[in-house]
């Protein structure tokens, strides 16, 4: 005789039972919740967000058995035998596990990303990037389960109550880096004492947080994330309501004269997660888009050689969509930014890593086709200029290669090509909004 017990986690996973004389007895551990590590500033750590969730064990194993009185005085169902997994390995994004790995990291303040509560995560200025995706395995399960049954009837209720155990794997991996950088193992455990529907689900999901508390109190775990953090600390300065920089020379002979010189300025950024591009404005600042950085704090910049660097973002404006990168001295020159308005029909460059990053320091011509207002009321250069996906963020030039403006949007159909619509921030602007003032009044050369 056998029974199927439905617990609707990942897509319907099954515990299978199967009734006989021959029970192994299954000792459902319980698992200390340690201390909280105490966090002051959960700023001061990386942020991280929960990716996946699996399950390692294989088909047919003992994880528990029913927890029952021969004469039923428990309330509890007489069901000797044990409980088998029943469906193998499992890998997938579960909403039910996401929430509570975020409840458990949020409650100990770790820097978690992916609150449930937001439905619109889409939203521009909402988006975020973690430094680190998490993924857990459940590679051990054990369960002592009581299947309430109706004492007048006999027969069982729904309702279930009892204790569970589970050992998760976590890898912790670096989106900047790409690669698994931290593995560990933390327990949990749980126990119902009043029976409810789908108890054995509930057991699962609570002993799953109990483990997320005990990775949240795993010292290694988050002195990886204040390292993260921390790494390029010592090259901020950003205390100032007002940031100044150094204003050069305008230039004012053709760009085709140090056109060379001026590629090697326009970096490619990388977030792990795709590519946009960004260019010198002084020798350790980068100007980008906010929507290639969003609310990234850490990020690899790329250099025309091919050397990577690392990159904090240390002001942003989302509505203006400006962001401004700080990072070592790396030998670029800072392009000069003209403070002078274009003109209609005036030709200009763009200069960016269209598509792919092997394509960076592509440089496209074209004219202003005129000024236009954006859906936040802020004044855009209309150019034809071709420009492509991660051309974002990249440098637009006058006929001398000044700086006049930023790439950030185009129209195209169905994003395959360009249709010669296409938008940038005019630069005066962008600085403006970043509260950024140059030391001295513009040289001209």
């Amino acid at each position: 005789m056998t029974s199927i017990i439905r617990i609707p986690t990942f897509s319907t996973l099954l515990l299978l039972t199967l009734f006989g004389c021959n029970t192994v007895p299954v000792h459902v551990p319980k698992v200390k919740i340690e201390e909280p590590i105490k966090i002051t500033n959960k700023a001061n750590l990386a942020k991280i967000k929960f990716d996946r969730i699996g399950i390692k064990i294989k088909r047919g194993t003992i994880i528990g058995n029913y927890k029952s009185d021969a004469l039923g005085f428990d309330g509890c169902a007489f069901l000797p035998g044990n409980i088998f997994w029943n469906q193998g390995r499992q890998l997938t994004r579960d909403l039910e596990f996401s929430d509570i790995f975020f409840e458990e990291m949020q409650a100990a303040n770790i820097n978690v990303i992916g609150n449930p509560d937001k439905m619109f995560a889409q939203a521009d200025t909402s988006r975020e990037n973690p430094s680190f995706l998490i993924g857990g395995q459940l590679e051990d399960l054990k369960l002592n389960v009581c299947m309430m049954m109706n004492a007048w009837t006999g027969r069982l209720t729904g309702l279930e109550k009892g204790e569970g155990s589970v050992r998760v794997r976590w890898q912790i991996f670096s989106v900047l880096d790409q690669k698994v950088v931290y593995e560990t193992t933390t327990e949990g455990s749980a126990k119902l004492e009043a029976a409810i529907a789908a108890g054995s689900k509930a057991l699962i999901l609570d002993a799953f947080g109990n483990a997320t508390a005990n990775l949240a109190a795993n010292r290694k775990f988050v002195d990886l994330l204040l390292k993260q953090k921390r790494s390029v600390a010592d090259i901020r300065d950003i205390d100032a309501p007002v940031m100044e920089i150094e204003s050069y020379p305008v230039w004012n002979t053709s760009i085709t004269d140090r056109i060379d010189l001026i590629r090697n300025s326009v970096v490619t950024i990388e977030t792990g997660l795709g590519h946009g591009s960004g260019f010198f404005i002084t020798p350790t600042l980068i100007m980008t888009n906010f929507h290639v950085t969003e609310n990234s704090d850490l990020l690899r910049v790329r250099l025309l050689t091919g050397r990577k660097i690392l990159g904090e973002v240390i002001r942003r404006h989302p509505q203006r969509d400006v962001a401004i990168i700080q990072v070592e001295r790396s030998g670029r020159i800072p392009l000069p930014i003209r403070s002078d308005p274009l003109k209609i029909t005036e030709p200009v460059f763009a200069i960016g890593s269209p598509l792919d990053k092997s394509l960076s320091g592509t440089v496209n011509k074209g004219i202003v086709s005129k000024f236009t207002s954006n859906r936040h009321g802020l004044e855009d250069i209309q150019a034809d200029v071709d420009i492509q996906s991660g051309n974002s963020g990249g440098v637009l030039l006058d006929s001398n290669g000044n700086v006049v403006g930023i790439t950030y949007a185009g129209i195209g159909p169905n994003k395959e090509f360009s249709a010669g619509l296409n938008f940038f921030i005019p630069i005066m602007d962008a600085l403006k909004k970043l509260n950024i003032a140059f030391k001295s009044n513009e040289a001209k050369s």
